[in-house]
């Protein structure tokens, strides 16, 4: 959605929030009690990107904290574009994994989808209180080592848990007609980004994924996200920052099309298809003192996928954004940590998951792991983070298929007579940006970052001690969300870990292949600096 609407929506959630009543959070928690036990609400309540969550404990005693703690769950309705489809594929999913697996997770105690049978009058989540810390905030390339294997094993076995719940097409669990049971029938797999462009009106669903839409191939599906990538293009008036910005966009997509296609491997094209995590990100992933994973929240937005599009090291391991890592100067520290991550989930599966002791190489789980190389690793980033998807193309994957003559590629492409209705809709969307960024600065609200790439200043180059041209590289923001001051602590913590890096190139079987890629990484910079 763009940043007026955003903003519109931001100030409607926190009007619910302010709207519910904390008593009546309380009396419905201890309607659902098997004791029928009063509570009260003993911290703050906690927003998240689609939910405001209050925690309860069944104990009056305002001076204790011992007892029984709950957490209320409600949807931010203002925020979400199908509250009953998003609340009954969680809820199948929790159920799911619940049954299915050891996954860590939340007990449900009750659920409501309507929210006309409360005592809130809104659909609402009861669920166990889970003890510890998110991994938000954690610079994962700061712990001890131990720390951080001990950590990838556990996402390890989420993972391969997750590789084993095998369906035949691509789509979500649900609830049946009682929502009481699980089942996979004929449910459209939602998204984050889809959710997005609906409650921005960009009118996807209508067009493009009805109700029962599921899909037997990843070529379909993934064909189903490009139409969402040129959906936010076309119909998101502030998805570019002016006439050359969208250009490469536009290219980008047309472009990256091609490779994607080709990138979709035959023998998983039909299958299997892997039930994964919507959003497994660090806020979601909870921990206690010794980093031992105690729970996986929100699994809403959970849907079968590719295996190509599941087989994936996760975009945070070195704390950034997908399209920070889509730099070359980023992405080396991000191969590295992809790789020990891979170590660990081959690793775990052979000696966890291995009954039969066969070889590590015959594993089907290590199979699929050991084929994704960086650029398939890209690939599918890009298309897990669909609004993401032109930054990642034209940063890591654009001269990698092609050559490294991009500006006078994407000036033929516009030459060329098919594409120059597209040209006309170009200019009509720069008209259109002029416009809403009036409006947006007359409301005061923040601008939507797209391919902005910041500086560090000279005090913070002086306090990271970069001296080298090739350290003072560009760098970019992730999906708008981060300040500068974010940015620079995670290029100060990059920084930090130069002596770990040292120590990884001279290990001899990597110190060649690192080298190569950080050969590439300079020429790749200086030839850029000189094309601009």
């Amino acid at each position: 959605m763009d940043q007026i609407t955003k903003h519109r929506v931001d100030q409607a959630a926190e009007e619910l929030i302010a709207s519910i009543d904390p008593s009546k959070v309380c009396k419905l928690a201890t309607s659902f009690h098997p004791a029928k036990s009063p509570c009260r609400i003993f911290s703050d309540w906690k927003k998240g990107g689609f939910n405001v969550c209050f925690p309860v404990i069944f104990n009056q005693d305002a001076e204790s904290v011992e007892g029984e703690k709950w957490m209320v769950r409600i949807p931010l309705l203002p925020r979400l574009a199908f509250p009953e489809e998003k609340m009954r594929g969680e809820i199948a999913t929790m159920k799911y994994i619940a049954e299915k697996t050891t996954i860590p997770i939340p007990r449900l105690h009750g659920y409501s989808i309507h929210g006309d049978d409360n005592v809130l009058g809104l659909p609402f989540m009861l669920m166990e209180y889970t003890e510890g810390k998110t991994l938000a905030g954690v610079v994962l390339p700061d712990l001890e080592k131990s720390t951080r294997e001990h950590l990838y094993t556990q996402l390890a076995d989420v993972y391969i848990q997750l590789y084993h719940q095998q369906f035949d097409r691509i789509g979500a669990l649900t609830l049946d007609e009682n929502d009481e049971n699980w089942i996979f029938a004929n449910n459209r797999p939602l998204s984050v980004d889809i959710n997005d462009q609906e409650v921005g009106g960009f009118d996807f669903c209508s067009r493009f994924l009805p109700p029962q839409q599921t899909f037997t191939s990843a070529i379909d599906y993934v064909y189903l996200i490009f139409r969402l990538i040129y959906n936010d293009y076309s119909r998101c008036p502030d998805s570019i920052m002016g006439e050359e910005d969208a250009q490469h966009y536009r290219y980008s997509i047309w472009a990256g099309q091609g490779v994607v296609m080709n990138w979709v491997k035959p023998k998983y094209n039909h299958g299997p298809f892997i039930l994964m995590h919507g959003d497994l990100r660090p806020p979601n992933i909870v921990v206690d003192d010794n980093f031992n994973i105690t729970s996986i929240l929100d699994w809403e937005w959970s849907h079968t996928l590719p295996v190509q599009l599941f087989a994936v090291p996760p975009y945070w391991l070195t704390n950034l954004q997908v399209v920070q890592i889509a730099e070359p100067l980023l992405a080396f520290p991000f191969m590295i940590a992809a790789r020990d991550f891979i170590n660990s989930v081959c690793e775990h599966v052979h000696t966890s998951y291995n009954p039969h002791r066969r070889l590590r190489s015959e594993l089907p789980v290590v199979k699929v792991w050991r084929q994704q190389a960086y650029e398939d690793q890209a690939i599918a980033h890009g298309l897990l983070k669909p609004h993401s998807f032109g930054n990642v193309y034209c940063h890591a994957l654009d001269s990698r298929y092609y050559d490294w003559d991009r500006n006078q590629r994407v000036e033929a492409f516009f030459k060329l007579t098919i594409w120059q209705p597209e040209l006309d809709i170009l200019k009509q969307k720069v008209v259109e940006l002029a416009c809403f960024e009036k409006k947006r600065q007359e409301l005061g609200v923040q601008q939507r970052v797209t391919f902005s790439s910041p500086t560090l200043t000279p005090e913070q180059e002086a306090k990271l001690g970069l001296k080298d041209p090739g350290e003072k590289a560009e760098k970019v923001f992730g999906d708008g969300d981060e300040t500068e001051g974010d940015l620079f602590a995670r290029v100060e913590s990059e920084v930090r870990r130069k002596g770990e890096l040292k120590a990884e190139l001279e290990r001899p079987h990597t110190r060649w292949p690192l080298i190569a890629i950080g050969t590439i990484c300079l020429v790749y910079l200086v030839s850029r600096d000189r094309r601009n």
